[in-house]
């Protein structure tokens, strides 16, 4: 069914930069977050239509991988509840001013896109109809006004993930231990050999659930306890990071490499419950070997630093639900004998 009116979206500002979206064959328009967009929005009525409201609007959206979320932003009232009989024309000029963000994003399984949109709402049993014009926002907006996204990236969980969930595999190997040596005692440990297969297999995967969990602290502690400083965790793209790195072990300690990695990552998650997957892809990632086939005397230590710079068109950081942009500055030393040390820090990147 042919739609009741036939919209035209039209921006009024010669100014304005017009080029091709990436994403879109149709013309997009270029804007800097807080721009102010002069438009207007042409409606010819082909029957009789009730409406409830006239409206233009910035709305966004993911792409890929991940589950789609939406948002929007500025959104301008042309009228309100009315009547348009067939054959009349109406024009609404307006005035916008482009959202502070998120800034435009194409990633390799995660991209945020904008649109300015004009939307006629009808009811909530009917259509509503929509003309559209691709936008792609750019540019670095102070970080007080720069919008992120709609949720706050969680530091203590996001790190608590890159190292391992060392509580989790604890928690999880601990059950299986304690159901093992329950099923044990409720039979008084008089058990046939099924029941003994059972026994250890409970209280033997519950310690190697539980050592899973520890691994990766055991390079920590064979280190000491390495400290690390940061200059800040909140960075602006081009700007540098300045870190400090102090090892002090109670015993002598060889490394085959440490090094430092900048690494940007895009994390998504599709689906939901027991269909639910979960996808990640490193899209920039910058090395810096601070030491290599070293030995590190306890009453030495190791001391290191150094800069890292964030690219000029680093992307920044972007938080919404199942669709996130993640910056991590990495340490991870490799011990001779040991287990590897990790140490990740989460990165705050405006625009």
């Amino acid at each position: 069914m042919a739609d009741p009116v036939r919209l035209t979206l039209s921006i009024q500002d010669p100014h304005l930069e017009v080029g091709n979206g990436s994403s879109t064959e149709k013309p997009c328009l270029v804007l800097e977050p807080g721009q102010i967009v002069y438009g207007r929005v042409e409606v010819e009525v082909l029957e009789d239509v009730e409406f409830r409201e006239a409206q233009v609007r910035f709305l966004w959206h993911t792409e890929g991988k991940g589950n789609r979320v939406t948002g929007e932003s500025g959104t301008e009232t042309l009228t309100r509840g009315g009547k348009w009989l067939a054959g009349t024309t109406h024009g609404f000029s307006f005035q916008i001013a482009a959202p502070t963000g998120p800034l435009t994003y194409n990633g390799k399984i995660l991209k945020v896109l904008w649109a300015l949109e004009a939307r006629v709402d009808r009811s909530l049993l009917k259509t509503d109809l929509i003309e559209s014009i691709p936008v792609v926002l750019e540019g670095s907006p102070d970080p007080e006004l720069a919008s992120l996204g709609p949720i706050p990236q969680e530091r203590d969980r996001l790190e608590a993930v890159k190292k391992g969930r060392v509580g989790t595999w604890v928690a999880v190997g601990s059950v299986f231990i304690l159901m093992g040596l329950f099923y044990g005692a409720v039979n008084g440990w008089e058990l046939q050999a099924p029941g003994r297969i059972t026994t250890m297999l409970l209280v033997g995967g519950g310690l190697f659930i539980t050592l899973r969990g520890f691994w990766g602290r055991l390079g920590r502690g064979k280190l000491g306890e390495p400290t690390v400083h940061l200059s800040t965790t909140e960075v602006r793209r081009g700007e540098e990071i300045r870190f400090s790195l102090v090892i002090r072990p109670e015993q002598k300690t060889e490394i085959r490499s440490l090094e430092v990695i900048l690494e940007c990552e895009e994390r998504v998650v599709h689906g939901h419950g027991q269909y639910q997957s979960r996808h990640k892809r490193t899209v920039f990632e910058k090395r810096l070997t601070l030491a290599e086939d070293q030995t590190i005397k306890p009453h030495r230590g190791l001391k290191k630093k150094g800069t890292l710079t964030l690219p000029v068109d680093a992307a920044p950081s972007f938080g919404a639900p199942h669709n996130q942009v993640i910056w991590w500055l990495r340490f991870r030393g490799d011990i001779v004998g040991w287990p590897d040390w990790r140490e990740p820090v989460l990165l705050t990147v405006w625009p």
